[in-house]
């Protein structure tokens, strides 16, 4: 016999909420209905419709403007990890444009800490590049970078305000990034790094850092990245196998 499970008042909200989105059409900007239209029509109380409300604003999925009501959020560009896009392409897929400041661009003795992630000594020369990294012209992270100066000769005089890494490590220099290790974790900003994003110090942010590597499984960039959250997602896939050998695959925000 059937067993069934009954969906709390907070998730009927919630998931209501997305369906009315997807089934309406919504897109950035349209309004959603009244609170008191909302209830009605998902049979829950104003406590618990503004708790789903709340959340999906966290999510940057609505927000809230008050005396007006609540909206569809623009889509933000975010990172599915296991995607080997570069920060350029995940925003142009959105529809917007990159920017990007360069705020140091050296050829410096490579980090003792660094070295062995890139397979290098001590004290080999590494190219060093740190951007503040945006879409259209809202700061959304800071990127700082370490690429092997003996195997990309040159690379220091290229104008990267204007021109991708991964792009450039690929096309200019082909050697195109197949593989890519990530962690990604939560923290909170320096002093610095909110200036730069103009958010308080402090405040939580997605870092990132890992290694980037050719077919053959050499390094060809180390990264270390700061992301805003209300600004750029995080997404990641799991798979993992049942003892009855299926493979199951979910996405899950970060």
């Amino acid at each position: 016999m059937a067993k069934c499970v009954e969906v709390s008042p907070f998730d009927r909200a919630y998931e209501g909420i997305m369906e009315y989105i997807s089934a309406h059409g919504l897109v950035e900007g349209d309004r959603l209905p009244s609170e008191r239209e909302l209830c009605v029509l998902l049979d829950v109380s104003r406590t618990t419709l503004r708790s789903a409300l709340a959340q999906l604003v966290a999510e940057h999925v609505v927000e809230s403007r008050p005396g007006a009501g609540s909206f569809v959020c623009p889509s933000r560009p975010t990172n599915h990890l296991d995607d080997l896009s570069g920060f350029s392409e995940i925003v142009r897929k959105t529809g917007a444009e990159p920017r990007s400041r360069v705020i140091g661009s050296s050829i410096i003795a490579c980090p003792d800490e660094i070295a062995g992630r890139l397979n290098l000594a001590a004290g080999d020369h590494v190219f060093e590049l740190r951007r503040v990294r945006g879409v259209e012209d809202v700061a959304v992270c800071v990127e700082t970078a370490y690429v092997p100066a003996s195997a990309f000769p040159g690379i220091e005089g290229i104008d990267f305000a204007r021109e991708s890494l991964t792009d450039v490590l690929g096309i200019r220099y082909g050697r195109d990034t197949v593989h890519t290790r990530l962690t990604v974790s939560v923290r909170r900003a320096s002093a610095e790094e909110a200036a730069l994003l103009s958010i308080s110090e402090g405040a939580l942010v997605f870092f990132e850092c890992g290694v980037r590597a050719d077919a053959s499984y050499a390094p060809l960039e180390y990264g270390e990245t700061v992301y805003v959250p209300e600004l750029f997602g995080m997404s990641y896939n799991t798979v993992f196998t049942m003892d009855c050998k299926r493979r199951v695959r979910k996405e899950v925000p970060a």
